[in-house]
C-alpha cells in the first residue's frame, strides 16, 4: 500500500485525461497506472490490471515522485547515441591506421581498437560498437591486414612475374580445352 503521503501527490492530476491525449502507448501505460493507484488500489493489484509486474509499478511511482508527469517518458537511452564525437572521427580513423602501421604482423583486432578508444579518446565501447563506429567511418576492419615481417617483396614480386608470364611451353597448361 502506498503512504499517504504519495496518495496526497497524485491527487492534483487527471491521469485519466492525460492518458486519453496521450499518444505514446507506453506512457500511456504509466498514467492508468497512477490513476488506479490514485483510486485507492495496492501497486499489485495495479501490476496485475495492466499485466506488468508491481516492481515496475513502484519504479512508475518513483519517476513520478522524482520528475512529475514528464518523467513517466522513461530514461533516456545513452547506448544508443554515438560515443565519439564527430570532429574525433578523423583523428579516430588515423590513429587506428597508425596503430596497424605500428603492429609489426598479423592484423589489429577489435579489442585493440577498444582499447586504443579508451585510452586515446577516453570513450568506452563494447565489441559490436566498435565495429559499428569502423563502418561509420567507412573502415573495413579484417582488411587491414600488415604485411609478415617474414615476407620478401622480391621474392613475392618474382613468383606473380612467373604466374602472371608462364613460358610459352606452359602456356597450354593454363587454358582448359
Amino acid at each position: 500500500m502506498l503512504s499517504q503521503q504519495i496518495i496526497d501527490q497524485l491527487q492534483p492530476y487527471d491521469f485519466d485525461r492525460l492518458a486519453r491525449k496521450e499518444s505514446d502507448g507506453r506512457r500511456r501505460l504509466r498514467l492508468i497506472a497512477l490513476a488506479h493507484l490514485k483510486e485507492g488500489k495496492s501497486c499489485s493489484e495495479v501490476g496485475a490490471a495492466l499485466r506488468v509486474s508491481r516492481h515496475a509499478v513502484m519504479r512508475w511511482v518513483q519517476w513520478f515522485i522524482a520528475g512529475g508527469v514528464a518523467r513517466l517518458a522513461g530514461m533516456p537511452h545513452d547506448w544508443s547515441t554515438q560515443r565519439l564525437a564527430k570532429g574525433q572521427e578523423e583523428a579516430c580513423r588515423q590513429a587506428v591506421e597508425q596503430l596497424q602501421r605500428e603492429r609489426g604482423g598479423g592484423r589489429v583486432r577489435g579489442e585493440d581498437i577498444r582499447q586504443l578508444l579508451a585510452r586515446q579518446f577516453g570513450v568506452a565501447y563494447s565489441l559490436n560498437g566498435v565495429y559499428d563506429l569502423l563502418k561509420r567511418l567507412g573502415m573495413v576492419w579484417i582488411s587491414a591486414r600488415a604485411v609478415s615481417p617474414c615476407a620478401d617483396p622480391a621474392a613475392q614480386a618474382e613468383f606473380k612475374k612467373k604466374l602472371l608470364h608462364p613460358s610459352a611451353g606452359h602456356a597450354a597448361s593454363w587454358h582448359c580445352a
